[in-house]
């Protein structure tokens, strides 16, 4: 994925004007943290870098890559050239749905675990949302009840100009709920 400019005004929808929140300098960074989810950062130039995350395929299990993951994240970092105290890092809080059956609230469970102690052992400051929370907060004015349509719609009215080819569905779905992320903590401040 290339880095593109900063977040556009131009929209066919309406919705509320609302500040871009933030502290000047800062580089926020979204995790959307399944095996087909994405790391979205924020630069502090105004330009965004996202990246699907990286999984190792063991045959009959999956995990997410801890080199190449932190790799990425490392180089979001190095890239928008700041240090760790101008630096937010927040991933979406695994939660159990009943719905899923036990190997996939196992499965997000252990994907949250791993972005804790990856962010935790790098001493990366990190938070975590509910992804009902973000999702409240970041549809506030869009009408819709699929949120990977309205992930999408976020993605392309705040950054017309990011350049998605080469990703396939599953990876745009993840860009975008990362996209969506790293905006929630700019906008809360986390």
């Amino acid at each position: 994925m290339r880095e593109t400019n900063s977040d556009s005004s131009a929209s066919s929808v309406d919705r509320p004007t609302m500040p871009i929140a933030g502290i000047p300098g800062k580089l926020y960074i979204g995790i959307d943290n399944g095996y087909t989810g994405a790391i979205a950062g924020l630069l502090p130039n105004g330009k965004v870098s996202c990246h699907p995350v990286r999984v190792t395929d063991l045959g009959r299990d999956r995990f997410l890559d801890v080199e190449s993951n932190l790799g990425l994240l490392q180089a979001i970092i190095t890239g928008a050239g700041v240090t760790k105290d101008n630096l937010l890092v927040v991933y979406e809080q695994s939660q159990i749905n009943p719905y899923f059956g036990h190997k996939s609230n196992h499965t997000n469970g252990k994907n949250g675990e791993f972005w804790r102690v990856l962010l935790s052992t790098e001493k990366i400051p990190f938070a975590w949302v509910n992804p009902k929370q973000w999702q409240k907060d970041m549809f506030r004015a869009i009408r819709g009840r699929d949120t990977k349509v309205m992930a999408d719609l976020v993605r392309k009215q705040r950054f017309p100009s990011l350049d998605c080819t080469g990703l396939n569905k599953t990876e745009l779905e993840g860009v975008n709920d990362a996209l969506c992320i790293a905006l929630w903590a700019r906008e809360h401040n986390q």
